[in-house]
């Protein structure tokens, strides 16, 4: 099935795309985040964070840290991997992370694991449509869902029958 794609017009468009898709993920669901630093990765996980029942203000980007984990009616798991390289990340401490099945896990720059598939999940990419596009403003943005494997199938299905395409 081919990726979904929209046009978010401003910060607070990629915010609310985020919630919608919140509200569709189950616990153990996980997203792959990819798109150039600012693209808005965190402002997308803001509004999934926001469907979890997280508490508004506490999401930042995590890049400092690697991981920040938030309370929240589902708990979201939070990973920035830009300063990570795939041979430098702990896979021992990912592979439990990810097999939880405790809360929504996000993971911006997923590229740098090092070509690791995701199995079952969504891969939200994000990039500017207007400054490299040369059209339109520096805040709109092309958003690009697609899943991988059967979990990320049935959130695309539901994403498909709200918001359409």
């Amino acid at each position: 099935m081919a990726a979904m794609q929209w046009q978010s017009h401003c910060e607070a468009d990629t915010e609310r795309l985020g919630e919608v898709v919140g509200r569709l993920l189950a616990r153990g669901s996980v997203l792959g985040l990819v798109g150039p630093l600012g693209s808005g990765k965190t402002a997308f996980v803001r509004g999934v964070a926001r469907a979890c029942g997280v508490e508004e203000g506490l999401v930042h980007s995590p890049t400092f840290v690697t991981a920040t984990q938030y309370p929240g009616a589902v708990p979201v798991a939070h990973l920035d991997l830009y300063r990570h390289e795939g041979e430098s990340l702990d896979r021992d401490w990912l592979a439990e992370l990810l097999d939880s099945g405790e809360g929504v896990t996000l993971i911006e720059w997923f590229e740098r694991l090092g070509g690791a598939p995701l199995s079952d999940g969504l891969l939200v990419r994000i990039e500017y449509a207007g400054r490299d596009a040369g059209s339109g403003s520096d805040d709109e943005r092309v958003l690009s869902i697609e899943e991988m494997g059967p979990r990320g199938t049935s959130v695309l299905d539901q994403l498909r029958g709200q918001v359409g395409e």
